[in-house]
């Protein structure tokens, strides 16, 4: 009858604990989360991307080519404040404060209203430039 009851005592507690350890283990399981998040980092996926010669690659976007699919929605009829294509008016008063390269970092960080690069998210600056030497009154 003492065995009986020291087992009942000693073991049978010990037992509980690992049921308990086991449900803690069962929760965890559960509420763990289901995936990562992989955050990388664009500087080093530049500097770790091999450099391509192919055509396509190099392969500059013209002026006209980036006006046309992306600021001309702003920029042909003078939206917010921005200068009109080629319009003299508008350009004189930037031109004589800045000049292309000053001007195209404006671009690139937005001013006023217009975004950085505009509405061009994967431009290069010298899309950008090549975007703003269209837009200004050729002489």
């Amino acid at each position: 009858m003492r065995f009986w009851l020291f087992c009942l005592l000693v073991i049978l507690p010990l037992r509980i604990f690992a049921v308990e350890d086991y449900d803690r283990e069962q929760i965890k399981e559960r509420i763990s989360p289901v995936g990562k998040v992989n955050v990388e980092n664009s500087r080093q996926k530049e500097v770790n991307t091999p450099l391509v010669s192919t055509d396509a690659a190099i392969k500059k976007r013209s002026g006209q080519a980036i006006y046309e699919q992306y600021c001309i929605i702003c920029h042909k009829d003078g939206v917010a404040g921005s200068p009109k294509f080629r319009d003299s008016a508008d350009w004189s008063p930037r031109m004589t404060k800045k000049n292309i390269d000053s001007l195209t970092e404006s671009a690139l960080k937005g001013l006023n209203a217009m975004p950085a690069k505009g509405t061009c998210q994967d431009c290069l600056s010298a899309d950008i430039k090549a975007a703003i030497e269209y837009m200004v009154p050729q002489k």
